[in-house]
């Protein structure tokens, strides 16, 4: 009985973490969708944004596994949180520039949306550019001697964030949509904080490049597999911020930085992915694997129905010279018959490019240091009791 009873409220705020986690993702998709409404109408969305919003889908997605998983686990919480940054963004930017350009709307609270559009998505590029390279992937820093750069890396955010708040401002090619609350009186002051903020930035980016590559001298053989692709993920973004923060000094910058972003943004989730799925990284791996089959068996599915009944229906055309229900009929027959054999050999497919890899042989991993591991990861709330304990009796064979 006390058993039960202590293992009760573990569950509970797993349920409830995972719930919150999935409703972010949901309102991402929400919010982007709402976005393309209204970008759409002031013909305002480009090829990039659309890009940019379904590699930031990957973000709130794998956020929510891992949450679902480790609710306690501050990467999961991150990419949450950052997709849902840029998803507020989008809407709050196509709303604001409908409602104060358009001639015949009348939308409310335009110059509120406005002034969200100009800061609301910084908190996720600070997650991005500063705290996951720090953190990533178990959620702690390096070593105790990067607490400053993190305290230094959350101040340049926050001061970051109340500039863009007060300065005076207008969007890109909409000089109506302004700052309602741009204080002008203060400009030169607000330039200065802008240039030392983008200087510190700079620095802040070198800083934790340089901690990524401290996690990896010190890894062991196997956290190294884990991390490898995101430190190549993290150079493309360090890259990309530092084209874009330069962006300012060297017009010829900007198609660079164009590129770059694009590459940064979709080489993230994809570095995290491969981290998960090869490596076991948060023990999601089985989840996402399922995910793949499945969103891809409903892929298929979809393209097989959509062409075989257009072909039967075809083929009822010529032959009677009308169409007839009989075709959709044949081609639910067609999906039931190829069902199982599309999903088998999707699994076997996903099986072989996402196979987890072996623990390394040899001294480099003992049971000890397992154990060590794994109460580590108990002690900073990674791991549940229930998931300790059963981690340990297998480790020692009992």
């Amino acid at each position: 009985m006390s058993s039960v009873a202590a293992a009760t409220p573990a569950t509970k705020p797993r349920s409830r973490a995972a719930a919150i986690a999935w409703s972010l993702a949901g309102l991402y998709v929400v919010l982007v969708i709402l976005a393309f409404r209204f970008g759409s109408e002031a013909a305002d969305i480009t090829l990039v944004d659309y890009w940019i919003f379904f590699a930031m889908l990957w973000f709130v997605v794998i956020g929510a596994l891992i949450v679902g998983r480790h609710e306690r686990h501050p990467i999961g919480w991150m990419f949450c949180l950052t997709g849902l940054s840029f998803g507020a963004a989008a809407f709050t930017q196509s709303y604001a520039i409908v409602a104060l350009t358009a001639q015949h709307r009348a939308l409310p609270a335009g110059e509120l949306m406005a002034w969200l559009g100009f800061w609301i998505s910084m908190p996720g590029t600070a997650v991005i550019a500063l705290f996951l390279p720090l953190l990533f992937p178990d959620g702690r820093l390096p070593s105790r001697r990067w607490r400053p750069v993190a305290w230094a890396a959350g101040t340049v955010a926050v001061v970051a964030v109340l500039g863009t708040m007060f300065k005076p401002a207008s969007y890109a090619g909409f000089a109506l949509v302004r700052n309602p609350l741009g204080i002008y009186s203060w400009d030169g002051v607000f330039d200065v904080v802008d240039a030392s903020t983008n200087v510190m930035f700079i620095l802040l980016i070198v800083l934790t490049a340089l901690a990524l590559f401290e996690r990896m001298r010190r890894a062991s053989p196997e956290e190294r597999l884990q991390i490898r692709w995101f430190v190549f993920a993290g150079c493309i973004v360090i890259l990309g911020f530092l084209a874009d923060s330069l962006h300012g000094i060297v017009p010829e910058l900007g198609a660079a930085s164009l590129v770059l972003t694009v590459a940064a943004v979709t080489a993230l989730p994809v570095a995290v992915g491969i981290a998960i799925l090869r490596y076991r990284l948060y023990e999601i791996d089985v989840i996402i694997n399922r995910t793949l089959v499945y969103g891809l068996l409903t892929a298929a599915l979809a393209g097989l129905y959509t062409a075989a009944l257009a072909f039967f229906q075809r083929l009822f055309v010529a032959v009677t010279g009308q169409s007839s229900d009989l075709a959709i009929v044949m081609t639910l027959f067609v999906l039931a018959t190829v069902f199982t054999p599309i999903k088998t050999s999707l699994q076997t497919a996903v099986d072989a490019r996402i196979k987890t890899t072996v623990r390394p042989s040899g001294s480099s991993s003992t049971g000890l240091d397992d154990l060590v591991k794994l109460a580590e990861l108990h002690s900073h709330g990674v791991l549940t009791d229930e998931e300790f304990s059963a981690k340990k009796r297998q480790i020692l064979g009992i």
